[in-house]
């Protein structure tokens, strides 16, 4: 692959990815599963302590129930992109996510807010012409929790 090439390659994925922040935080579903292969595999076990979600509507419903109520900002860095020939790339996205749910909306009792620390570590595959999520695994380095206020 030329130079010119594989720059366009690392801005389109790097595109997806800031995609993927936006939708998520404005709460786009459509938007959303527009950047996710139909058998995308969500990995987000460190946080829900279960087994990675398989498929595109478990993945955006996984998601949803974690955040609907809430306020997100989801912010990513520099991403490291290595390519696997023209159609697939193993990426490494350092993130920081700021959620705040509604007074007890959290999925977790007790907890009003979180700021996360830790990487998206994800598979992207080109499918028809775009680049798409096929499998995403979130790993954290270190969360603050922030409690929910003690009534009274």
């Amino acid at each position: 692959m030329d130079v010119v090439k594989q720059l366009e390659t690392y801005d389109a994925i790097r595109t997806v990815k800031a995609k993927y922040c936006r939708f998520l935080d404005s709460k786009d579903w459509q938007g959303l599963e527009s950047i996710f292969t139909p058998d995308i595999v969500l990995d987000v076990s460190e946080d829900t302590g279960k087994p990675p979600f398989e498929g595109r509507e478990a993945a955006i419903d996984c998601i949803r129930w974690s955040v609907t109520d809430a306020k997100s900002a989801h912010q990513i860095h520099f991403s490291e992109i290595t390519l696997d020939g023209e159609d697939a790339a193993d990426v490494i996205t350092p993130m920081q996510d700021r959620v705040v749910w509604a007074t007890g909306k959290c999925p977790v009792p007790g907890v009003a807010s979180i700021t996360g620390f830790g990487h998206y570590r994800e598979r992207y595959v080109k499918q028809d012409g775009a680049w798409k999520i096929a499998h995403l695994q979130l790993t954290r380095l270190h969360v603050d929790v922030y409690p929910e206020p003690v009534a009274g």
